[in-house]
């Protein structure tokens, strides 16, 4: 798809429902350049609806951790519309991407990535991890939290969702992985702006 071809689908997008809303298919061949012309050219007015499939997960999310649901999304904005800076998350190759959750004001962050491993004391373990993966060994639930975040960003609410787990129980993996020193837990979204790059 050509860079004009994408322009003229964001502009007859918002002309129709005020926002960018793209398909799975517009997301899939949309370049992350493309994606940066995008946010240059509509970022400061306008903004974008979430993938379908982050759409259903944070629907899941409604009603398996209401009040993190609430915390994201009961301001005035509409519920799963972002500033199009996140469009690239979601691009060609990264279009099956997760609207990471690392900015909770009322409640507790488990956000998780590889600058959280804590170093030295987690690398034996990390890559124990993968090790059992590549060697195609089951995995118990914190080493599964384990090979997420050291592949890209997590929060447990996505992984609970992809694993198809309670949330208390992705929570109660990352606790133990905290415990036993293989990450840090940050709650706070303020010292996790601070201490790391969260997006």
């Amino acid at each position: 798809m050509t860079d004009s071809e994408v322009v003229d689908i964001c502009t007859q997008s918002i002309a129709e429902v005020g926002y960018i809303r793209l398909t799975p298919a517009q997301f899939a061949v949309i370049t992350v350049e493309q994606a940066n012309l995008i946010n240059a050219m509509f970022g400061d007015a306008h903004m974008m609806q979430l993938p379908d499939h982050e759409v259903a997960f944070f629907e899941w999310l409604r009603t398996a951790d209401p009040d993190v649901w609430n915390d994201l999304w009961s301001d005035p904005t509409p519920p799963y519309h972002v500033s199009l800076a996140f469009l690239g998350s979601f691009c060609g190759p990264n279009a099956n991407g997760i609207f990471v959750i690392c900015d909770l004001q009322s409640v507790d962050n488990y956000y998780f990535s590889t600058h959280t491993f804590i170093e030295k004391e987690s690398d034996a373990y990390v890559q124990a991890v993968r090790d059992r993966f590549a060697e195609g060994l089951p995995l118990t639930t914190a080493q599964a939290l384990t090979l997420e975040a050291s592949v890209a960003p997590i929060d447990v609410w996505h992984f609970a969702y992809r694993y198809r787990l309670s949330v208390d129980v992705a929570k109660q993996a990352a606790r133990a992985l905290a415990e036993d020193r293989v990450v840090v837990h940050v709650p706070s979204a303020e010292h996790l702006s601070q201490l790391f790059d969260v997006q």
